[in-house]
């Protein structure tokens, strides 16, 4: 079962887009993301509102990043894109319950490019404004809000995903969720979207975990998948791993082959009364009670 609250939550904000507003605790912001088609050298400016719907005033900072996402991490760098936009006026303010603001920003595209797609975004933080009083320690909670900001680009389309190292399983017990890990690099000029499934194929038949994600130019992606054996797998599996990727069509591959072997949980319990069993006879141990029947003459 694949572990993606994170990303499934920004997903879901990157489709509803223009329609729905990015929501956090405390923390409003509308639009939820932005997406230009840019030339070299051009530069559009977009505009966002930020609104404090909680009950207490919040300081608030605003910074540009490049967005880095995978399905473990969501990670920010200062290169590329976020080398492009530009923060109008002041980052750091407060805002009252209530109160609102309007965040301009322009995004310059270099004049040489060297990649297609460029996935950056304003990540906003909030901290409630609180009076500490004097020798006490306070644990505040913040907020994030992500606002993604998608460029595209014109330049040579370039699709080329690299695996650049992969782990899987040795041995998995019943109901012991083994992980596979693969560590994918983009080496192209537009995004590899990616689709496919690890077949496991073993003497009770075949299981099929299957596999999606989006890797950007340029970014190093962790792809982690979970394959939990039931009862009645058992014995070696062979687990054949196909990455499929593209901007808009799958059509390119990566595989990798690796063995895993189940080992029962019934075969366990039948391992230990048999050695429990052998162990009484070896010993002789008798038995705590015993029962004794002879027929009445």
């Amino acid at each position: 079962m694949k572990v993606r609250h994170l990303t499934a939550l920004l997903m879901i904000i990157f489709v509803l887009g223009y329609v729905a507003p990015a929501v956090a605790t405390g923390l409003w912001a509308s639009p939820a993301d932005f997406r230009y088609n840019l030339k070299p050298g051009d530069s559009v400016s977009g505009e966002v509102t930020v609104r404090n719907i909680g009950k207490e005033e919040v300081s608030v900072n605003v910074t540009k990043k490049r967005l880095l996402m995978d399905s473990v991490n969501l990670v920010y760098s200062d290169r590329g894109i976020a080398q492009w936009i530009t923060i109008e006026g002041n980052t750091t303010f407060r805002l009252k319950p209530g109160e609102s603001r309007k965040i301009k920003f322009t995004v310059n595209a270099p004049g040489k490019i060297n990649y297609l797609d460029a996935a950056g975004a304003l990540v906003i933080r909030g901290v409630p404004v609180q009076n500490a009083a004097t020798g006490q320690i306070q644990i505040v909670q913040g907020v994030e809000l992500v606002v993604p900001i998608y460029v595209g680009l014109p330049g040579p389309i370039i699709e080329s995903l690299k695996l650049e190292d992969h782990k899987a399983p040795t041995v998995l017990l019943s109901f012991m969720p083994g992980r596979f890990t693969y560590k994918l690099k983009n080496t192209g000029t537009v995004q590899a979207n990616m689709t496919g499934a690890i077949e496991l194929t073993g003497i009770t038949g075949k299981q099929r975990v299957p596999i999606d994600g989006v890797v950007y130019p340029e970014d190093n992606y962790t792809l982690v998948e979970t394959w939990k054996p039931g009862w009645l797998e058992f014995g070696p599996y062979t687990a054949r791993t196909e990455i499929k990727y593209g901007r808009f069509h799958q059509t390119k591959i990566l595989e990798t082959t690796d063995t895993v072997i189940v080992i029962p949980a019934w075969l366990i319990i039948l391992l230990v009364l048999g050695a429990t069993v052998w162990v009484i006879r070896k010993k002789g141990i008798e038995p705590p009670i015993s029962i004794k029947i002879e027929r009445k003459k």
